[in-house]
């Protein structure tokens, strides 16, 4: 045991390569203007921070699978979230509801650029991206656990599209 604790020791102090892949870096430009980013519970400020934070976050899980180095910029011009809110009668009195439907489909508008390790342009574009056609059984398959689901599978079917 005595000679096994060193050793141990040792490896704790090895460099290990570290497998760092691509970033990501989302601004959005005006949100104020965007079509439909309404807030069904909450302030709206705290509901479009949430929104956008949960949007950046995986936009940089799909970026990290990049190769190492790799940039995406996006400038995010318009967000409408899939479905529209209602205004429902409840026993404590009225609130908002978001409704999904097909007839409703989640839609974004963006640049983009790709770049290198040294900053060199790999691909860049203009984006209008909406989520699959109404009617398609697919097209709101609707998690509850995580309400941008359908936003973010957009998003990862333009991601490996266009992007990969």
């Amino acid at each position: 045991m005595k000679i096994l604790l060193p050793f141990v020791i040792g490896l704790l102090f090895i460099p290990t390569a570290t497998i760092a892949g691509g970033s990501a870096t989302i601004n959005w430009s005006d949100p104020a203007s965007y079509k439909d980013i309404k807030a069904a519970i909450g302030t709206q400020e705290q509901f479009r921070k949430q929104v956008f934070t949960e949007l950046e976050t995986y936009l940089q899980k799909l970026a990290a699978s990049l190769p190492n180095g790799q940039k995406l910029e996006m400038t995010v011009t318009d967000l409408d979230l899939a479905g529209y809110l209602r205004t429902s009668d409840t026993l404590r009195g009225y609130s908002d509801i978001r409704v999904v439907k097909d007839m409703y489909p989640a839609k974004i508008q963006f640049q983009y650029r790709l770049l290198d390790s040294n900053g060199n342009i790999l691909k860049q574009g203009s984006e209008s991206l909406k989520s699959m056609p109404p009617g398609s059984a697919a097209s709101m398959r609707f998690n509850a656990n995580n309400p941008l689901s359908i936003e973010k599978r957009m998003l990862k079917n333009w991601f490996t599209q266009t992007i990969k």
